[in-house]
């Protein structure tokens, strides 16, 4: 999977979300901010951005993610 196509899976639910994923391959730390998150805990803004890789992770396209997420208050 490449950066680009993490950025638009994660746009596509989260239209507002600036993303940043860097890595390579499978394995990638990906930041995400997003007004979506606020009032949400960090497990809550974890949860949704799983939601919307899962396709990708139970494919094998992304194996390791790690997650930063934040609202834009935050960034």
């Amino acid at each position: 999977m490449n950066p680009q196509d993490i950025i638009q899976k994660i746009q596509a639910e989260l239209p507002d979300a600036q993303v940043n994923p860097e890595g390579e391959g499978c394995n990638f730390r990906i930041e995400v901010i997003s007004s979506a998150f606020a009032g949400k805990s960090m497990l809550q803004q974890h949860q949704m951005v799983n939601k919307i890789l899962a396709p990708a992770i139970t494919s094998g396209a992304l194996h390791a993610v790690t997650l930063n997420t934040r609202t834009p208050k935050n960034a």
